[in-house]
This record gives C-alpha cells, sequence and structure tokens, in this order.
C-alpha cells in the first residue's frame, strides 16, 4: 500500500520516456514481469544521478579496455629493457582481477 504505482525514479521529472512505477500489490510473477517489461533499460537517473553520468562510465570503461589492449601488444624482444611478454602481461591482468 505505500509504494502502490509510486513513480521509483523521483528524478526524473526533467527527462522524456524514463520512468518506473511500483506495481500494484500481486504475485510474485508479476512482479518479476513488471521488472522485465518495464525497467527496459539500465540509467543514471535510477540512481539519482546526472545522465551524463553513463558518458563518463562509458569512457573510462574505453580507455581501460584500450589501455589493456596496448599492453598486450607484443613488445621487441632485442631491446633488452625487461618488457614482459603478452602472455606475462595476461597472466598479471587475470591475477588483478582474481584477487578483487
Amino acid at each position: 500500500e505505500l509504494l502502490d504505482e509510486m513513480e521509483m525514479y523521483p528524478f526524473a521529472e526533467d527527462e522524456k520516456g524514463i520512468s518506473f512505477m511500483s506495481p500494484a500489490p500481486t504475485t510474485f510473477e508479476k512482479y518479476i514481469e513488471h521488472i522485465d517489461t518495464q525497467m527496459t533499460q539500465d540509467t543514471p537517473i535510477a540512481f539519482g544521478l546526472h545522465p551524463n553520468a553513463e558518458i563518463e562510465f562509458r569512457t573510462q570503461q574505453s580507455n581501460e579496455v584500450f589501455k589493456t589492449l596496448l599492453e598486450l601488444q607484443p613488445r621487441d624482444a632485442s631491446s633488452g629493457d625487461g618488457a614482459s611478454t603478452p602472455q606475462q602481461v595476461a597472466e598479471s591482468v587475470v591475477n588483478e582481477i582474481l584477487e578483487k
């Protein structure tokens, strides 16, 4: 009764087409169906953030991916500066991820 058909994205008044209303009391299956059909997109607005927050997040992710790709590029073995092989770099990245 408390949240019956209430807007769950309270900061979305200025955004067109972004809304998520809570359903009226119903069965568990109907709640799941409502979530699956009504929550069609992830949006920073759901968390009270500005829409541009997603742009910054995706920019940082892209930069991280490109940095990793560059680190995995083969190195010239004759340089003698102790550069890691692509296999060693990949193992290092995997170990860092597993430690988190």
